[in-house]
């Protein structure tokens, strides 16, 4: 006989086997994205760095081309240069070990450098299919350059008719079936109603259905079904909650500042229910994208702008850092990278110390881009409130603060020498120059010195504990003791209005934008991407600082460059800003985008796989008023989307397409770290039902959104499932399968105390043994157990005689949720 924890082992054993040998898993690409990767990291840099002014497009000494494989493989006047997985064969190895032919002529590579050659002809010579040849001149934008597809204007095509086509739903289906048929493939049939309804929940809320909510519908056989619960799903709250973390991903939202402090920023999570409820409330796009780069300029009218605008305070902050030149170059760089990273999907921060390698984004252009945040100024003491809430909380604070005059003047009298000593501490601390900045009068301050004066003053409460920590015994008392006499006015005060983490635009004297680089020192005027300046009709920046897209925004004066730059960027002509955001949506819904580098829509990321698909989606989002919603729908209820993860061919078909980008079945995906959690919660019936408010710490049951993240701590159970850290960009997570997952699911008190209170649950709401049984198997899988699962289960709970029948062990029954949580059925959806 198996003792309980052996048995324990081996149902879960058992689950998980039966679950992966039903489901052939996607295929691991991972070795040519490996081989691609060592050609950009090894190879590339070398061709461009020491051979293409001799053996590029303008110049082939010898009649050798080295900008492309074809002008490799078909040599020079010794004959083919190369010849793909034999090194000893080929004649451009001869030729950077010097063996008769000199690569460089001047001075041989490093040993280590031509290895990596060898080793890159060994595997094959792989290159990269994005790039069709190197870059011989930086920093000089082509025709070529131009026509990169994601460069070229949308082309809206007609969706593909077929006869044969009896499977397509929609539009998106027509192009799908399109791609397939033209590989003599077939899409896999429809999944089954239970698996879709779990599917959709999870997709579209982040949580799983309740077995009443599957059951009502599969019983539902009216054809607008699957419709209803859509559309449903898409008005419920949740569905802001569940779709805000990808986009708190991408801007690399975290509750603290990083570094050693890693401080936590109180008033920081308005930002996150700002994404939740614009997602919610279906907020435009294009008003979305302006809301975070410029909210503050619209703050009057819409106070919600100074919380989006936080956008801009996402980065990392060094409290005790004395360089405050350098730190605050740092930000305006990091400000500059994630706004190419996630608008507009390119890794413009490899042009931040060179002409870009791999794209057309010349070094200036950099710099044009961080031009449009030179003017850009921190703000602790803002408030998001209308001007009327602010009138009559600023009239209820003169009440308080007439009836407490007396006291705090006492208080301010008994703190001034402290201040002003730690004052004095905290500014000495600076190099001579950064404290001019602070000791300028603030009108006389250009934008550098106004952002200089901040770091030195946010240190003042930030390092050293603030000027209360030195005080005097007897003075400490009396402060007590004074605050102690203030709360017997607390009635008189107002409560306060919602603080906003947020930035302003400098009003006065913007300091210019240098190439550090440039010996010259020439000044840099804000700038679009050069690539982007002919044949899309875009506005200049004078237009767009002389008018406004509505009545709604300000026109962009030189007071607003982030709003100009917010015009440009969603401007329905930028061919970048649309098919960015539909592909990151669409990688939402299936596990991985059109294009699979959704951060980098340039020469080192992928190509489409339905080029035709992805602009026509992008199109008809533009025409729909770029609401996310409409685009949501679309997906959902394309036979596409709907298909089974289950094909009758897979074995063949992966030989065919192994990474599955055809999309010929559903995508077989692990839940998200906060899917796990939420869905535990959710079975347990412990899942807080509150939506916003201040973030809480990990015990609380409320949902995983509403966690305090922290960048340097990485030790939680969130953590161990490839939560998104907050210190960059994140387009698409980790999904990563190690021992510590085991331990946290086996071992952890987190899943343990999930799967005693389920089973807690169901033992309260069943007095039959079977239907609690199943019902554990409905909550964590969300389907009804196969008979030879469910005789497992019961052998292994037991069932004892009672006065009133049988009755389950409530210990081994917890330990039986305890393994269904474990069980690839909950982990994994199909």
């Amino acid at each position: 006989m198996l003792n309980n924890d052996a048995k324990f082992a081996y149902l879960a054993f058992v689950f998980t086997l039966g679950f992966a040998a039903s489901s052939t898993l996607v295929a691991d690409d991972g070795r040519m994205a490996e081989r691609a990767a060592q050609f950009e990291r090894e190879i590339r840099p070398v061709f461009v760095g020491q051979c293409l002014k001799c053996h590029g497009a303008t110049k082939q000494e010898g009649g050798l081309r080295l900008d492309t494989r074809d002008g490799l493989m078909k040599g020079g006047d010794s004959g083919p240069a190369l010849v793909p997985g034999k090194p000893e064969e080929s004649l451009l190895l001869d030729a950077l070990n010097h063996n008769g032919l000199e690569m460089p002529p001047t001075s041989k590579l490093p040993p280590k450098t031509i290895l990596h050659f060898e080793r890159w002809i060994a595997g094959g010579a792989v290159w990269p299919d994005s790039v069709a040849s190197l870059r011989e001149s930086e920093g000089n934008i082509t025709d070529a350059d131009r026509a990169w597809w994601a460069f070229v204007p949308l082309n809206k095509a007609a969706p593909p008719v077929d006869a044969r086509d009896s499977w397509s739903q929609n539009e998106i289906d027509r192009f799908v079936w399109k791609a397939l048929a033209d590989k003599q493939m077939q899409p896999a049939p429809r999944a089954d109603k239970t698996t879709l309804i779990r599917r959709l929940y999870l997709d579209v809320i982040g949580l799983p259905p309740s077995p009443s909510v599957i059951d009502a519908f599969v019983k539902d056989n009216s054809p607008t079904a699957f419709e209803q619960v859509v559309d449903q799903l898409l008005n419920d709250p949740r569905y802001g909650e569940h779709w805000a973390r990808f986009w708190l991903d991408l801007v690399r939202y975290s509750e603290s500042d990083g570094w050693n402090q890693d401080a936590y920023r109180p008033h920081l999570w308005r930002y996150r229910d700002y994404i939740v409820n614009a997602f919610n409330s279906d907020l435009s796009y294009q008003q979305f994208v302006m809301d975070q780069l410029a909210g503050d300029s619209t703050a009057e009218s819409n106070p919600q702008g100074l919380i989006a605008a936080g956008f801009m305070r996402l980065g990392v902050y060094e409290y005790n850092q004395r360089d405050a030149r350098g730190q605050w170059n740092d930000i305006m760089n990091e400000m500059a990278d994630v706004a190419g990273d996630v608008f507009l999907g390119m890794s413009v921060a490899c042009a931040r110390c060179h002409q870009h390698k791999f794209d057309p984004i010349p070094q200036k252009d950099y710099f044009k881009l961080r031009a449009f945040f030179e003017p850009v100024c921190y703000r602790d003491d803002l408030v998001a409130a209308t001007a009327e809430e602010k009138k009559q909380y600023q009239e209820q604070l003169a009440v308080w603060e007439k009836a407490t005059e007396p006291i705090q003047r006492q208080i301010a009298e008994l703190l001034e020498p402290y201040e002003k000593k730690k004052w004095k501490s905290t500014v000495d601390k600076f190099p001579l120059d950064i404290q001019a900045c602070f000791h300028m009068p603030s009108h006389e301050r250009t934008s550098w010195q106004e952002q200089m004066a901040y770091l030195v003053s946010r240190q003042y409460m930030d390092e050293g504990g603030g000027p209360l920590k030195g005080m005097k015994k007897e003075d400490t008392e009396k402060h007590d003791a004074l605050l102690k006499e203030l709360e017997a006015f607390a009635d008189l005060k107002p409560k306060p209005l919602p603080a906003a983490m947020t930035v302003v635009e400098f009003p006065g004297l913007i300091s210019p934008t240098y190439n550090p680089d440039d010996p010259k020192r020439q000044s840099i005027a804000p700038g679009f991407l050069e690539v982007l300046s002919e044949g899309h009709g875009l506005p200049s920046l004078d237009e767009l600082s002389s008018t406004a897209n509505s009545a709604s925004e300000p026109a962009a004066t030189p007071a607003s460059r982030r709003a100009a730059l917010a015009r440009w960027i969603t401007d329905a002509r930028n061919p970048l800003t649309t098919r960015v955001i539909v592909n990151r949506i669409w990688q939402q819904h299936f596990g991985q985008g059109l294009v699979a580098t959704s951060n980098d829509f340039g020469h080192l990321g992928d190509t489409p796989t339905h080029p035709e698909l992805l602009d026509w989606l992008t199109a008809t989002f533009i025409d729909g008023g770029w609401q996310f919603k409409q685009l949501h729908k679309r997906i959902l209820m394309s036979a596409t989307w709907q298909q089974s993860a289950r094909h009758p061919e897979a074995s063949r078909y992966q030989g065919l397409d192994p990474s599955e980008r055809l999309l010929w079945r559903s995508r077989v995906r692990r839940l998200s770290a906060e899917q796990i959690r939420d869905a535990m919660l959710a079975a347990s019936g412990e899942l807080a039902p509150e939506v916003g408010g201040p973030s809480v710490t990990e015990d609380k049951p409320r949902r995983s959104l509403y966690l305090k993240s922290f960048r340097n701590q990485n030790d939680t159970f969130l953590h161990g499932f490839d939560v998104a850290n907050g210190l960059q960009s994140v387009a698409v997570r980790d999904s990563t399968t190690t021992p510590t997952q085991s331990l946290l699911l086996l071992n952890g008190k987190y899943a343990m105390g999930r799967s005693e209170k389920l089973a807690q649950r169901l033992l309260a709401e069943h007095a039959e043994p079977e239907p609690t049984l199943r019902n554990a198997f409905r909550w964590t899988w969300g389907t009804e157990p196969s008979p030879s699962e469910f005789d497992q289960a019961r052998q292994y709970v037991g069932l004892h005689p009672g006065e009133d029948g049988q009755y389950i062990d409530p210990k081994k029954f917890s330990d039986f949720c305890h393994v269904l949580f474990n069980s690839n059925q909950f982990l994994y959806l199909e």
